[in-house]
Order: C-alpha cells, then structure tokens, then sequence
C-alpha cells in the first residue's frame, strides 16, 4: 500500500458514510459467523480483565498491608537513618520539630513517634531475633491496624513491663498470654542492656513476616531500655488521601530542611513500587496477546466473507467504487465487530466483577499468601486503565487484522471477479 492509497483510504473512513452503512450491513449478513467473532473478543476482553483486575487486587492488597501494618505513608527519620537504620541516627530532640511541621499541616490525619531496634527476646524453653518497636498506645491505632489486629490477651494497656508479640512468634517461643520473657540488646551507648516483659496480647496481621519477627513495648520502656531519654527513631505519618502524601513530604522537607528525611511509603519501599511497575508492563502483554491471537481468527473470518463476496466486490469495482473505498468498508467491518466484541466483553466483565465483589477465597492457601503480605480473600481491583488499554490494543487489532483481506479484495480485477462463481 503506497501512502496516496493510505491517504484515500483515511479519507473514506473519515467521511464517506456510504462505506459506513454498507460495512454495517455486511457485518451482519452472516450473523452466525459475525456472532462467533463476538463471542471470541467478549470472552478473550472479559477473561484478559477480570484476570488482571484479580492480580492487581493482590497487587493493592500486598501495597495496603506495608502501609497498614508498619509503614504508614510517610516516615521521618534523622539524616542517614535509610542507610544505617539503627540507634546512632535518631530524632535527639524526641522529634519535636516533624511534629510542630506535622500540627501545622491539614493534609495530615495521625502521626506517632517510634522507637526501633533490633533484640534478642528470651522464654523459658526459646529464644528469636526480634525486631523490637517501641510505640505510643495512643496513637498507634491512628497509624496501623495493630490494636484491630489482636486475637488473644489484649493490646498495650497502662501496666508497666508489658510486650505485644506476634501468633506465630507466640508459637515458635511457646509462650502464652501472661508468660513472662526477656528482652535483650545493645543500648544506644554500646552497652548491653536487659529487661523482664510480661506478654499481653498477640497480634495476627496480612503479613506474617511481622508476626514472625516483630514485637512492641511501649514508647517509655523502649526508650528506657536503649538508654535513650526522649530521643526516638522516627515519626509515622498518615495523610488524609494518598493523593496528598507528595504534597506533605514536600511541605515537611520546606520545613525541616536537610537535617531529616522524610521518606514516602514507595522510598521506603521500593520493591513494591517495582511489582507495579512489573504488573502494569504484564497487563500490557497479555492484552497484546490476547489480540494477536483473536487478529489471526478475524482476519480468517473476513477473508471468507471476502472469498465469497468476490463476485458481489467485482460488481460494485465495475460500477464505479474506488479500491480505497473497498478497502475502508471491509476494515470497518472488522472494526464493528471487535467494536461489538468490546461492548459485550466489558458487560461480562461487569457481571464477573459484581460476582466477585466480596472476593475470592483462597484460606487454602493462607501461610503462602500471608508470606507476601496477602489476605486469604482478594478482592479484584479495576483501573480506568485496565479499560483504555484493552480497548486501545482491540481498535488497533481490528484496523490491522482488516487490512490484508482488504487489500486482498482489491487485487482481483472487476472483470475477473464477476466471472466468479
């Protein structure tokens, strides 16, 4: 095809409505064969979305739980805290500078101030590398799920000398609500320091790497063990919207200047912000698979239609048709019927997402799931994208898969082509 023929054909798509109204009619004067197409892009557009909204739903879910269970959206730390994330770097003045910033900011829904550090937690008959966190009872709740997240005992009340610990660190130390454990390590002086805890409750998350690893004291006996009077490792903080939290993080850099950092959810975790950018690179190529494959069955099935139509086609050349306009009346046939095949295939879509909205069970498979940072019910999750992009790959397949049995119509001469049977 030379770019005049192209310019011609535009042309006829763009303003020729007798092309339009025939193509139309064309489409469906086979309706058994036109149905088969229809039903192959509505089922391949329903099964490519449907499938993508379910991953994408974990996506979230895995997303949703770093930020629910620990991150928060964004944290602020001293300066050199992501590169050594230990006592050394600390917030000395107990952080009062981020949480003036913080009060002066509407965007910002809750903060709390932490203490972390790494211990060893000792029982009668075990003992486990723990993660320790140090938090504010009070204000915890407004950052993460912890306090909603306690299935046995209860969460850190007024006592003194109380731990939280995870289910499956309760089970692999073989201690029970009131068993009493040691927690030990290395204070902010490099001393070895030691501490007596009562367990009080356990927790449960998504994530089973913080039940397995990660317990909490309360802010005070943190930072009483670690030797470090009102100093604390972070601030936690929690916008209003995520669409605010690029907003605060640059409000709070203005004001804090470059003595902190103040680190968004996707800085602090960056192999997260990489699954999604892996999900939406996938999403892609399943789309574009799922058109290659439904190009080759429509162009088969418009180059039948053409096959028999020959005669029909040598007619209409010998009265007067150009062979831009027969190419554009056969593309546009392939465009009606993806066109329809889109319709039907996002109603699909909508019937199997409505059935889906409580989610998925997949309990089976819990501890796996847990390990990622899933829930045992995934519920999908569908983007304005997940709409665009399909449909974008489908118009392009219809206009493509078109063409050859478009041009293929065109090579037979008029006098030729009403010789056929």
């Amino acid at each position: 095809m030379n770019l005049s023929l192209i310019r011609n054909v535009i042309a006829s798509l763009l303003r020729d409505r007798f092309v339009w109204r025939i193509a139309w009619r064309n489409v469906w004067r086979n309706g058994r064969r036109g149905g088969v197409v229809v039903t192959a892009v509505a089922v391949g557009i329903a099964g490519a979305v449907v499938s993508m909204a379910i991953n994408f739903g974990m996506v979230v879910q895995m997303v949703e739980t770093a930020i629910e269970t620990d991150l928060g959206h964004i944290q602020i730390h001293a300066s050199g805290f992501s590169d050594d994330p230990g006592l050394d770097h600390r917030l000395a003045d107990g952080g009062r500078a981020g949480i003036a910033a913080l009060e002066g900011l509407g965007d910002v829904r809750a903060w709390a101030p932490r203490v972390r550090s790494d211990g060893l937690l000792t029982a009668p008959r075990a003992s486990a590398g723990v993660r320790v966190v140090a938090i504010d009872p009070a204000r915890e709740p407004g950052i993460t799920v912890l306090a909603d997240s306690v299935v046995e005992g209860e969460y850190l009340d007024g006592a003194a000398r109380r731990v939280l610990l995870g289910r499956a660190l309760g089970d692999r130390l073989h201690v029970r609500v009131g068993s009493k454990v040691v927690l030990s390590g290395t204070d902010a002086n490099g001393d070895l320091a030691g501490e007596a805890f009562r367990v009080v409750g356990f927790f449960q998350t998504t994530s089973l790497e913080l039940d397995r690893s990660t317990i909490y004291v309360r802010l005070g006996e943190g930072q009483r063990l670690f030797a470090l009077d009102d100093a604390i490792s972070e601030l936690a903080v929690v916008t209003e919207r995520k669409e605010d939290v690029a907003a605060v993080r640059e409000a709070l850099r203005a004001q804090l200047g470059t003595d902190v950092d103040v680190s968004t959810w996707e800085e602090l975790a960056p192999l997260l912000v990489y699954f999604v950018e892996v999900f939406d690179q996938m999403a892609w190529i399943v789309y574009a698979a799922v058109f290659v494959a439904m190009a080759f069955g429509i162009a088969n099935v418009l180059l039948m239609a053409v096959f028999e139509r020959t005669r029909e086609i040598g007619v209409m050349r010998s009265v007067g048709m150009s062979a831009e306009r027969v190419i554009a009346m056969i593309t546009l046939e392939s465009f009606f019927l993806v066109m329809a095949g889109i319709v039907a295939g996002f109603a699909l879509t909508g019937v199997g997402l409505y059935l889906l909205r409580d989610g998925i069970d997949l309990s089976r498979w819990g501890e796996g799931l847990r390990s990622m940072g899933v829930g045992t019910t995934i519920v999908p999750v569908l983007r304005s994208g997940d709409i665009v992009a399909p449909t974008v790959v489908a118009v392009v397949t219809a206009l493509l898969s078109g063409l050859w049995p478009a041009v293929r119509a065109t090579r037979a001469l008029p006098a030729e082509a009403l010789r056929h049977v």
